[in-house]
């Protein structure tokens, strides 16, 4: 009977402690390199231990001293400014190594890392990376921290990462080859640099338009573009890298600050570009009151704890962020299109932050990719917000410009009016005389219009107008002048045509796009196009009087035939009274 309760007690304590051993014996297995998988992230087990107080050495972690434990490799450590994380990692190589080999935290933010492998005569070499170091201070330049492995035979080496950070943090540790590793360097470059000089493309054409059309809401549109670049670029660690690369404390603080102070501007800028204030008066102010508060709360950092500082900066961003996607969602349910493509931009950005936050609280398994995902999803973000100021602004701008060229334009054609095409037509015909000028006017008829305006009413025949005139605005060129000489009739004036073959086959193209039935008319509505031609370098008629022959010729076509386009024919010239006399002689 003893011996079974005895049995029975060594049962239930290999049960509730295998899972230690085996994680153990896991943990403390030797990482083996292979040069056919040239890269790849370890998600075994990993040995780890953290220094409450940072008061060891290497060489008191490195002589067996110290009780490592069985951690997953994407645990999320729970470490402050005054803890220090140390990860044992045992590696070997399965075959003499024929390139080398490194070793890559791709974690921007991380404050302190350092590398220790041993030489061999019992010292130790280590290499440094981190923010709160200046890049001078790095083993290697770049935006997180990369190291070189230095392993030699296949024997089984111990290396020790050192790690200090001000808030809990997880640690992907990749490995690659070095061909392997300066590829992925290539490319995670690459990359970079289309996003942020797509963003700054974007910046570059806010500020353009400001210049043109002196709006502030363009100027802030082209700031906010580029603060969303220095801000992805600090969470990337550019900025780190390349502008600041001096002055570490300023960024590491800034990769606390930038993403709150975007998310505030975000907020205000959405709330310049949607007038809620017309609908949701009160809401509207609740969004300037947010987003300048979340602009403001950076101050926090300077008077608080950084770590409690940070953890108060994400729940505002979450909350900011979820106050823009309602403001977008009440725009979208108040007839925008631009509220619903701006919605479906923010609600990733929301959703990357909400699971940030959540990973920090240790709500959620670690990914640590989810950091970059989110940055994109903010970068996405800005060129819907400026199509979306482009096209809110587009119909204001265009009223602006009709209103100015009322004495040029027809009110409702937009084309130019009689008297400007006039003078257009004078200079056309003098430089067709004097410099020989290849230069073709045509005269339009759109001959059912009377029939639409008398079987469908005056509205439908001036969108048969309107419609008429885009399918000619098709045939023209931006510098060719185009006017209303009628109530159905259009003047065109083209530069470089030179035969009538060339502009027959414009006003073919015209008639047959008239043909085409115009969406939205029912029943059916069609257009009948008729034209005269003149080419003014072969048939200079005087231009008081040509816009009068070309009419007379339009009224001379009947409305059933088959020869739509006519070309007003040279007058014969008479001979003169002293060749007839010496030819009667």
């Amino acid at each position: 009977m003893p011996s079974l309760f005895v049995r029975l007690f060594l049962l239930v304590l290999c049960v509730c402690t295998g899972h230690s051993w085996a994680a153990a014996a896991q943990g403390d297995t030797p990482i083996f390199l292979d040069d056919r998988t040239p890269a790849w992230q370890v998600n075994t087990d990993i040995l780890a231990w953290i220094d409450e107080g940072s008061h060891a050495t290497i060489d008191i972690v490195a002589g067996n001293t110290v009780k490592f434990k069985p951690t997953s490799a994407l645990s999320r450590f729970q470490l402050n400014r005054y803890d220090t994380l140390w990860i044992k990692l045992r590696i070997a190589q399965k075959s003499p190594a024929l390139v080398p080999w490194t070793l890559n935290i791709p974690m921007p933010p991380l404050d302190h890392v350092v590398l220790y492998q041993a030489d061999g005569s019992g010292a130790w070499k280590l290499q440094r990376a981190g923010d709160m170091h200046a890049q001078s201070d790095w083993y290697r330049r770049g935006m997180y921290a990369d190291f070189d492995l230095d392993l030699k035979g296949q024997a089984p080496r111990d290396i020790y990462l050192q790690i200090r950070n001000f808030k809990p943090v997880s640690i992907p540790i990749r490995l690659a080859s070095a061909p392997q590793r300066e590829q992925q360097r290539q490319l995670e470059l690459l990359s970079l640099a289309l996003v942020l000089g797509a963003l700054l493309a974007l910046a570059a054409l806010s500020l353009l338009r400001f210049a043109e059309h002196r709006k502030a809401i363009d100027g802030w549109a082209s700031l906010f573009a580029l603060l969303i670049v220095v801000t992805i670029g600090q969470v990337a660690g550019i900025m780190n890298t390349f502008v600041w690369s001096g002055i570490p404390e300023f960024g590491n603080y800034a990769s606390s600050v930038m993403p709150v102070v975007a998310v505030g501007c975000t907020l205000l800028f959405v709330r310049s570009v949607f007038g809620l204030a017309v609908h949701f008066r009160w809401f509207d102010r609740f969004l300037s009151t947010v987003g300048w508060g979340t602009v403001v709360s950076v101050l926090s950092f300077g008077i608080m704890d950084r770590y409690l500082a940070d953890r108060v900066s994400g729940l505002i961003l979450i909350f900011t962020t979820l106050v823009a996607v309602t403001a977008t969602m009440l725009s979208w349910r108040g007839g925008s299109t631009m509220g619903r493509w701006l919605t479906f931009a923010l609600l990733p950005q929301f959703l990357g932050q909400l699971y940030l936050f959540a990973e920090a609280a240790g709500l959620v398994p670690v990914i640590w990719e989810m950091r970059y995902l989110t940055s994109l999803a903010v970068a996405l973000a800005v060129p819907v917000l400026l199509y979306g100021l482009s096209q809110l602004t587009h119909d204001r701008k265009e009223l602006v410009v009709r209103a100015n060229h009322l004495p040029t334009q027809d009110a409702l054609t937009g084309l130019l009016t009689k008297e400007v095409f006039q003078t257009h037509l004078d200079d056309a015909v003098a430089r067709a005389i004097e410099t020989r000028e290849p230069v073709a006017l045509v005269m339009v008829r759109v001959i059912n219009h009377a029939h639409i305006q008398r079987d469908y009413g005056d509205t439908t025949a001036e969108q048969c107008l309107l419609r008429a005139v885009v399918k000619l605005q098709r045939i023209l060129r931006d510098v060719d002048p185009a006017g209303r000489v009628g109530t159905a009739q259009f003047g065109l004036l083209m530069e470089g045509v030179t035969t009538r073959q060339a502009l027959s086959e414009r006003m073919v193209k015209l008639i047959a796009s008239g043909l085409i039935p115009l969406p939205g008319l029912v029943p059916e509505v069609t257009l009948h196009f008729q034209a005269a031609c003149v080419l003014l370098h072969e048939n200079p008629v005087p231009a008081v009087r040509v816009l009068d022959d070309l009419r007379e010729l339009l009224s001379g076509i009947s409305s059933q035939t088959r020869r739509p386009i006519r070309f007003l024919e040279a007058l014969p010239t008479e001979a003169s009274e002293l060749h007839s006399q010496s030819t009667s002689t």
